[in-house]
């Protein structure tokens, strides 16, 4: 081993430092705000934040005006997130073990349930970027749903874009309500996209590459809106639940995100769109004995009552069949 290697291997082995890039994988997060959650001093974050930073595996993304002076902001690395794949534990002795890139809550309850054939690990990527680890070879399969403005299709052009050579495949998973999560009752009285130009509005947008964020992008170059226009148009974050978490928290006031991360945290829902989940693959892997067991399950009442619980769900009667994209 490399003493570079070794030296991260170190900073890795920390279970707090562990504990807190886990956190910033999710989302971006203040001295403060990990303060909160791991119940130390922000002297005691500052100083594993320091040495994360320093392996980098941590980045400061922007400093927030608050009262008192600005907060400053960080998030895990692309660096992390490449090391987090190459670190996986070995699975279940007798299961398939299936990378998926991009977290989504169905796949999450999938994932913790870990059927009896097979077992699922997720990577905390945005759509794109999963699509990325998957041609780089990082992830066996991709969770995907960007919606191309030209087509109004979801995904297809994306995949034919990245494998340009190479047969792929879209398997059919589950349709997911988005919209936007606000204070209960909707005090602000948010129906449309257009009303987040209004100046009350205050909002907490996805990443770009994030199938959240391409639809947003889309519609307001539609409606000839600019980013500059909407307040908080660049206040980011790394998932659904991280949507929810500023809003509750009254970081922000809007943000489009799942019903389900609404409900969680106490929020309300305005359904704007239903978007199809789909999971790409190269075509190849379609055809391997192997997966059977994991293309079988989503034609299951195993797959449906995973997802039951979960507002703004659908499994359609399509759920686990293949389309191939030349």
């Amino acid at each position: 081993m490399t003493s570079s290697s070794a030296s991260l291997f170190k900073v890795l082995g920390h279970v707090e430092r562990s504990a807190i890039l886990k956190q910033l994988m999710t989302t971006q997060a203040t001295l403060s705000q990990l303060g909160v959650t791991f119940r130390k001093t922000p002297a005691h974050i500052r100083h594993h934040l320091k040495v994360l930073e320093q392996a980098g595996l941590v980045e400061f993304v922007e400093a927030r005006p608050v009262q008192g002076g600005p907060e400053k902001y960080y998030r895990a690395t692309q660096r992390a997130l490449l090391i987090h794949q190459a670190v996986l534990p070995d699975g279940p002795k007798g299961k398939l073990g299936v990378v998926i890139g991009s977290i989504d809550p169905g796949l999450t309850e999938l994932a913790a349930r870990q059927p009896k054939s097979f077992f699922v690990r997720l990577l905390p990527l945005s759509s794109l970027d999963s699509l990325i680890a998957l041609r780089q070879g990082l992830c066996d399969m991709s969770a995907c749903h960007l919606l191309d403005p030209q087509s109004g299709q979801y995904n297809r052009s994306f995949v034919r874009h990245l494998f340009p050579s190479q047969p792929m495949a879209l398997l059919q998973v589950y349709r997911r309500e988005e919209g936007f999560i606000v204070p209960p009752s909707n005090p602000l009285r948010l129906r449309s996209v257009e009303d987040l130009a209004q100046p009350q509005i205050r909002l907490v947008n996805r990443e770009p590459g994030s199938g959240v964020r391409q639809w947003l992008d889309c519609h307001l170059q539609q409606l000839g809106l600019s980013p500059t226009q909407i307040s908080g148009y660049a206040h980011v974050v790394q998932s659904h639940r991280a949507v929810a978490q500023a809003i509750q928290s009254g970081q922000a006031n809007a943000g489009i995100g799942l019903a389900t991360s609404a409900k969680e945290f106490g929020l309300e829902f305005i359904p704007l769109y239903e978007e199809p989940y789909e999971i790409v693959m190269p075509r190849a892997t379609t055809t391997e004995r192997r997966y059977a067991p994991f293309f079988d399950y989503f034609h299951s009442g195993e797959f449906r009552a995973t997802l039951r619980h979960l507002e703004g769900y659908v499994v359609p009667q399509r759920s686990g069949e293949i389309d191939i994209i030349q």
